[in-house]
């Protein structure tokens, strides 16, 4: 079978960064399934980077060795020459969508191609039907949840039908249907002779669906086998996370809408349109002190909508939310974020300093007593004393999401809400947040995380709420979801 991908010798230094690949060599033959794992900031991205020629054409940096496409080295290949044959969906879907709607966005790369308007009109609606995601079309990007723009990044690249298909964390932010979905299609584009990629924190169903797996580590290749082999490493390596027994809380509190019991953070009747569509209908719920909440609930359900609420960035006309028996109307997010603060799904849309320590010392300042040394309990609690100095926009994911928590602890507010904290981390990464939490809730602050990760949610949460079509559907302790669990 012919060789579609050769890697030789490759090594390659980010500006002004340590070196994230350090002689690496692989070859993918064409029709091949290679998942590509290892934890977070091994060089894995970087890899996909490499293959579709942002590096060395888009990325500057120190690049050295060779990376041939079907026979060609990518750089003497234009990136717009390797467009058509190497599809990469971004680990970042926001950094993928900028068209005013789905539609667009798939109309988008098949114009580039030069098809014709009914070719461009079949495969936007082929590959709409194939992921189940032809209800999105006509809406615009920046209105979609964290799930369904994974799937509309997905779909942007898919229609295009490149010869080699790479997928940098094709599961961060979708939910059971979704992985679902996009595992089926995989397979599909697999058994149709399409060579494809995945680079990937979340092992489920790679190590049976790929044909190969590479695990990476700290810029080397360590292992390149059949993925029936990778399953003890995978484990001794904290890729599959072992998280620890999670100590119970005394008592399991919660209160029925209208009930007269003193509250931390109590929202009523609260629902809202967005563009004419009802996304919360009638919402009532109370956090108490000291509980550890997780927002489970299917892409699309209202999770993100709701906490966007909580901290005021979005405001609705009807239903109460209060802190402490007063009612946040009026207060603005920076008043609201000294008592309730939100780390956002995608951590980019939270910085903007050039420097990790600037990011944090922002909500610092809000801090009177004992600053320097909360900031200084701060670097130890999430490891942050070696990445001072670096650029936010710079670090990988799960260092990025460390940073976005602390950025958002440093101002000491009494809830702090986590949207999709575990996503694209890898399973130490986990863990060790895991861990943190738990010295968050000991240290006296509520935690509230939206998650589609099940086991991380028994992990971090002695409390669930269920929401589904803008409604709670269930609202107590983990182990009373056996039935509507398949919902998230």
């Amino acid at each position: 079978m012919a060789t579609c991908i050769k890697v030789k010798d490759v090594r390659y230094r980010y500006p002004g960064g340590q070196e994230a690949l350090k002689g690496i060599d692989f070859s993918v033959d064409e029709g091949e399934y290679l998942f590509i794992c290892g934890a977070n900031g091994s060089g894995k991205s970087t890899i996909g980077y490499l293959l579709n020629g942002l590096i060395p054409h888009f990325f500057s940096g120190t690049f050295s060795g060779t990376v041939e496409i079907f026979g060609t080295d990518t750089q003497k290949m234009s990136i717009s020459e390797l467009f058509p044959r190497v599809g990469l969906v971004l680990q970042n879907a926001d950094a993928q969508l900028f068209n005013s709607c789905v539609e667009d966005e798939l109309a988008f790369g098949l114009e580039s191609l030069g098809l014709s308007g009914v070719q461009i009109e079949e495969r936007i609606h082929e590959t709409a039907n194939m992921l189940h995601i032809g209800h999105l079309l006509k809406r615009p990007p920046d209105r979609l949840s964290g799930g369904e723009k994974r799937m509309a990044g997905i779909a942007s690249i898919l229609c295009l039908k490149p010869a080699i298909l790479i997928l940098d964390e094709p599961y961060a932010n979708l939910d059971r249907s979704g992985i679902s979905k996009v595992r089926e299609c995989l397979a599909n584009i697999h058994g149709a002779g399409i060579t494809v990629v995945v680079i990937e924190q979340r092992v489920d169903g790679f190590l049976e669906d790929a044909s190969r797996c590479l695990f990476v580590d700290r810029g080397k290749i360590l292992f390149d086998e059949k993925p029936v082999h990778a399953g003890s490493l995978l484990v001794s390596q904290g890729l599959i996370p072992r998280y620890p027994e999670r100590s119970k809380v005394k008592s399991f509190t919660t209160t029925l809408p209208g009930e007269d019991r003193k509250a931390l953070l109590s929202v009523r009747n609260l629902s809202c349109r967005i563009n004419g569509k009802k996304i919360l209908n009638d919402v009532s719920f109370d956090i108490f002190r000291g509980q550890a909440v997780a927002l489970l609930g299917k892409n699309g359900s209202g999770k993100t909508t709701l906490i966007k609420h909580l901290n005021g960035l979005y405001r609705s006309k009807h239903g109460e939310i209060k802190f402490n028996g007063h009612s946040l109307a009026g207060k603005s997010p920076a008043q609201i974020a000294a008592t309730v603060g939100l780390s956002f799904q995608n951590p980019n849309d939270q910085f903007f300093k050039g420097r990790v320590e600037d990011e944090l010392r922002i909500g610092l300042q809000m801090v009177q007593k004992d600053p320097e040394e909360w900031l200084e309990k701060i670097y130890r609690l999430f490891q942050l004393q070696d990445l001072l100095d670096r650029s936010p926009f710079k670090l990988s994911e799960g260092e990025k999401k460390r940073v976005a928590i602390s950025s958002i602890l440093a101002m000491k507010p009494e809830i702090i809400i986590l949207d999709e904290p575990s996503a694209g981390l890898d399973g130490r990464s986990k863990k060790m947040l895991a861990i943190m939490l738990a010295k968050l809730i000991h240290e006296g602050f509520t935690t509230i995380c939206v998650t589609h990760d099940i086991e991380f949610a028994r992990a971090v949460a002695d409390r669930w709420i269920v929401i589904d079509e803008g409604q709670i559907i269930g609202d107590g302790p983990p182990e009373s979801f056996e039935q509507i669990v398949s919902l998230v």
